[in-house]
């Protein structure tokens, strides 16, 4: 089978390697399409960081179809049209047992551990596939991934209804933090971002009001837009000491902070410290998603939830490494971007 395999910084290569083998609780899934996140970018770009055994495919939004099922995978057969969790979880450990598979203390992850999805063949736990409705595109079931990453951040938000939401960012991740805070009933959902087109989709799939960062300043517009206090609930989308700061600034006292965005910077302790301390801040992160994931399968099964809303662009699989090779240099002429595989 065709793979996209990582063996170095800047070194990708398209190569044939031999069909996974499924054990007896795997499933083996013909993948359809993949998504490009900022994570495999910055791996093929800096890495290792968190790859552990390379060469390897990266690799880890995907829809697909069952192309074989083992003799203790429960539920599947040939033909399923199914998303899933990038990562086999142990199921036996603290996390797991609370059903934080993501925190998984003996997690074997694609891209990571185990080869990813840029391959046309991928193997998966049975009990980490969901099946997707006949009226779901496989197209926009890859993005139901990162879809599933703003679900989780909200939860951990512990988001009320009618609270205020600022997001800094509106990239794939920020897209889907406004559509994730829209249909858990936030009120007034403002999203900061210095490109017109990410504007203009933010307003679309939810926000309320946008902020261009160019020409006003997010702390002031956000105050006026909360009647001087900020926002319940703030998240950075981006991933850098400014706009986390930026996302500490416009929250109110005793509100929460949300850090999604993957950072590449060097510590800064002090200026989140700062901000912190002056408004009793609480701060979060997160990492992938769990549960999530099959909630938003279901939203997204019942059409009250469209993440391929963030799809502006498909790619067929032969241009991949180019693609990724120039990808910082034009990411902001698009959303998210996938690549089709087979």
């Amino acid at each position: 089978m065709r793979a996209a395999i990582w063996y170095a910084p800047h070194n990708m290569k398209l190569e044939d390697i031999p069909e996974p083998v499924p054990g007896p609780e795997d499933v083996k899934v013909r993948i359809k399409f993949a998504g490009i996140c900022h994570t495999d970018v910055y791996e093929y770009l800096y890495g290792p960081v968190t790859i552990y055994n390379p060469p390897l495919a990266l690799g880890f939004e995907f829809s697909g179809i069952v192309e074989e099922a083992g003799s203790r995978a429960r539920g599947w057969k040939k033909g399923d049209r199914v998303t899933g969790l990038p990562y086999y979880p142990c199921w036996t450990c603290h996390f797991c047992q609370e059903e934080a598979w993501n925190n998984c203390l003996n997690q074997k992850a694609h891209g990571k551990h185990i080869n990813g999805v840029y391959a046309e063949y991928a193997l998966f736990h049975h009990r980490c596939l969901y099946r997707l409705a006949d009226s779901v595109s496989l197209e926009e079931a890859a993005a139901i991934a990162p879809m599933s990453v703003a679900m989780r951040a909200v939860n951990r938000a512990g988001m009320r209804k009618g609270e205020s939401v600022f997001i800094v960012g509106a990239g794939p991740i920020g897209l889907a933090l406004t559509m994730a805070a829209r249909i858990r009933g936030a009120g007034k959902i403002i999203v900061s971002e210095p490109l017109e087109m990410r504007r203009s989709k933010a307003l679309e799939v939810g926000a309320t009001h946008v902020i261009d960062p160019g020409k006003e300043t997010s702390r002031t517009r956000v105050r006026e837009l909360t009647g001087s206090l900020g926002a319940d609930i703030s998240f950075d989308a981006v991933g850098s000491q400014a706009t986390l700061d930026t996302a500490s600034a416009c929250t109110r006292r005793l509100g929460r902070v949300g850090i999604v965005g993957l950072f590449f910077e060097p510590t800064y302790a002090m200026s989140v410290m700062d901000n912190a301390i002056a408004g009793e801040l609480s701060y979060f992160a997160t990492q992938g998603f769990a549960g999530e994931m099959k909630e938003v399968v279901e939203l997204v099964n019942g059409r009250k939830l469209r993440p391929g809303t963030i799809v502006s662009k498909v790619i067929p699989f032969s241009q991949i490494v180019e693609f990724i090779d120039q990808y910082e240099e034009k990411s902001n002429q698009f959303l998210k971007t996938l690549v089709q595989i087979g």
